[in-house]
C-alpha cells in the first residue's frame, strides 16, 4: 500500500492536535506524485530546523468509519507511513489515550519512538478532531531508539455531502542527531503516503 517512497523518516503517530505556535509564514503548497489524491503543504516553524506539514484528502466514507480506523492503534503499521510498531499504553479518560509508536529511519540513523496523548472531541456539523500532543516522559525510554522530544498536531474529519475531508497536521522535533534535510524530505512523503493509504483502506 505504501506506494511512494523517498529517504524514509518522519514521525508517525497515530495520532495528533494542538494548534502549535510557529512562524507567521504562509503554508506553502508542495508537489506530490502524479495521480495522488492528497494535497500537501509545509511551513517553517519558528526556532526549529524542521518544517511542519499539513495534508488533506477526501474519503468516500463517514467520519465515524474513518475515526474507527485511526483509533485502531495496533493496526497503524499496516497503513501509517514508516510506522513499524504501535500500541495503546493507557486510557486516560473516555476520550483520551496515550499511544506508543516506532518510526523506521534509514540506516545509519536510529529509529525514533513517540509517546503521544490523543484527545478526541466532536465539533459542530458532525466534525471530529483528534488532538495529538507528545508526552515523551510518559513511557520509559527504549533501547536502540531515540525518543521524539516534541510533537504537536491533529487529525480533523469534516463531513461534506457524501464524503469526509480528512486533514492531518503535525509539527515535531525528531530528537538526536539527524540532518534537517532528511527529516524535511519526509514532510511530503509522510502525509501523502499516510493519507493515500488511509483512503484506500477505508474505501476498499
Amino acid at each position: 500500500m505504501k506506494k511512494f517512497t523517498r529517504p524514509a523518516f518522519y514521525l508517525p503517530i497515530a495520532l495528533a492536535t494542538l494548534l502549535f505556535t510557529h512562524s507567521a509564514q504562509a503554508w506553502q503548497a508542495e508537489e506530490v506524485p502524479e495521480g495522488s489524491p492528497v494535497k500537501v503543504w509545509t511551513e517553517a516553524v519558528e526556532g526549529s530546523s524542521f518544517k511542519a506539514f499539513k495534508g488533506e484528502v477526501e474519503i468516500q466514507a463517514s467520519a465515524s468509519k474513518i475515526l474507527a480506523v485511526i483509533q485502531d492503534t495496533e493496526k497503524l503499521p499496516q497503513w501509517y507511513h514508516n510506522t513499524i510498531e504501535a500500541k495503546r499504553l493507557k486510557d486516560v479518560g473516555a476520550n483520551q489515550v496515550i499511544n506508543y509508536t516506532v518510526t523506521k529511519a534509514p540506516w545509519p540513523v536510529s529509529n525514533r519512538d513517540s509517546v503521544t496523548q490523543s484527545t478526541t472531541e466532536k465539533l459542530a456539523n458532525g466534525a471530529i478532531k483528534i488532538t495529538l500532543k507528545g508526552v515523551p516522559d510518559a513511557y520509559p525510554k527504549q533501547e536502540d531508539k531515540i525518543r521524539v522530544p516534541r510533537l504537536n498536531g491533529f487529525w480533523l474529519l469534516q463531513p461534506q455531502d457524501n464524503m469526509t475531508k480528512v486533514t492531518l497536521q503535525i509539527s515535531a522535533e525528531p530528537g538526536g542527531e539527524i540532518p534537517s534535510w532528511l527529516a524535511n524530505a519526509m514532510v511530503i512523503d509522510m502525509p501523502n503516503n499516510t493519507l493515500s493509504n488511509l483512503k484506500m483502506r477505508v474505501e476498499k
